[in-house]
């Protein structure tokens, strides 16, 4: 399901039972973003399959953009205000934390958190009952 006020465009592809919340943005650029079965990706992300230079002898806006895209695996939980840069693969099972950057592949399973993202943990040693914090 794709929430309220949610922007995706270009080339999305999202998997069975993916939730897309409230302001999130997914922007597939020509690289595409693919998204996992089960994954839940929560108000206020931004996920950018697309990039552009800052090369100095060029103005802004002439910079040249590059597009390799992104893949999210199956049961990923990106949390609140999450971004994600072109280019990343987020293993399957993984969860960016709340406010995180993902310049860099997520392995499966791993808890990433920071600016910019970095392992914090492993899904598979947390109890059914704890939280993440």
């Amino acid at each position: 399901s794709i929430g309220s006020h949610a922007f995706v465009h270009g080339a999305v592809k999202l998997g069975q039972h993916v939730s897309v919340n409230h302001g999130a943005c997914l922007d597939g650029g020509a690289g595409g973003i693919v998204v996992g079965d089960y994954t839940r990706i929560a108000t206020g992300a931004k996920i950018f399959a697309w990039n552009h230079g800052i090369h100095p002898d060029r103005l802004v806006f002439e910079q040249p953009t590059e597009s390799k895209g992104i893949v999210i695996g199956k049961d990923v939980w990106i949390c609140a205000n999450a971004g994600v840069t072109d280019g990343v693969t987020i293993g399957d099972h993984a969860v960016v934390a709340m406010g995180a950057v993902v310049s860099h592949d997520v392995p499966s399973w791993a808890i990433v958190a920071g600016v910019p993202a970095r392992v914090v943990g492993d899904r598979r040693d947390r109890t059914r009952k704890s939280r993440v914090s």
